[in-house]
């Protein structure tokens, strides 16, 4: 779940190890009232064929696996929004903002993945 100010937004998003930043599509920006073009911009490529700018603000990110019990985790996250990730359908929880806040481990073996 995706929150900022009064205004929040249940969504999915994918544990991406790939993605520098945490993206997600532009439409969620929409819901949650924030207006795009933000002065906060970047420019980067990986879900499409071309260079795709994000444009960046901070929100309030739940994070939890539905499938469990597990205590949901709350946290400030400055994410991006972007139009072109709108054929993607959920977020990216990328490198900076994700993995740089919390350790992760991936267990293959158990096809598992821990928080914290």
């Amino acid at each position: 779940m995706l929150k900022h100010g009064s205004k929040s937004i249940v969504t999915k998003a994918i544990i991406d190890s790939g993605a520098d930043f945490c993206i997600f599509p532009s439409s969620i920006a929409a819901a949650l009232g924030i207006s795009i073009p933000t002065p906060q911009a970047s420019s980067f490529s990986g879900t499409a064929n071309e260079p795709q700018t994000a444009y960046f603000a901070v929100v309030q990110a739940t994070i939890w696996n539905a499938n469990s019990e597990e205590v949901p985790i709350t946290f400030d996250l400055y994410a991006g929004f972007c139009e072109t990730l709108e054929h993607v359908g959920l977020g990216l929880l990328g490198q900076e903002g994700f993995f740089s806040r919390f350790p992760i481990t991936f267990d293959f073996a158990s096809s598992s993945l821990s928080i914290g």
